[in-house]
């Protein structure tokens, strides 16, 4: 099943607002149900990069704040990389993206043991690799939360 890459705070306001709106009570929200994993997309990076910017950190705040308030989560943070460069350099290079991420959470009180991290390289695509602004979709890391 191909994963969907979405904007982190768009995902965690959908889930949140469709919570909150939809299904307070319901057994099938996704907040009220156990062993729910969901996918997002809260950083991306620039070309040859694994540094962080101040708008992946906002996102990131917000997965910050449910960790915190549901201590038995754990987090598998998947790092990728276009198509540019050759195969090692990119597994390398999409592991520090994953590594980058766990750092930040890590730092903002979240146990390294909840968290692991894994580089795919120039794999699983969100976007072609025709054009720059298409590059810099698969330059990222998604965080899978369970």
């Amino acid at each position: 099943m191909k994963k969907q890459s979405l904007a982190l705070i768009a995902a965690l306001a959908l889930m949140t607002s469709a919570c909150a709106t939809l299904c307070e009570e319901d057994d099938m929200c996704p907040a009220n149900r156990e062993n729910v994993v969901f996918t997002t997309s809260p950083a991306t990076f620039a070309f040859d990069s694994a540094v962080l910017t101040a708008s992946d950190k906002a996102g990131l705040d917000k997965v910050i704040e449910r960790l915190k308030a549901n201590p038995d989560e754990k987090v598998q943070i998947n790092g990728y990389a276009d198509s540019q460069g050759n195969a090692a350099y990119n597994v390398d290079l999409s592991q520090r993206r994953a590594k980058a991420v766990k750092a930040y959470l890590v730092d903002n009180g979240i146990c390294a043991k909840r968290i692991s991290t894994k580089g795919y390289g120039a794999t699983d695509f969100v976007a072609p690799n025709d054009t720059k602004a298409n590059r810099a979709k698969n330059r990222r890391a998604e965080l899978v939360i369970e």
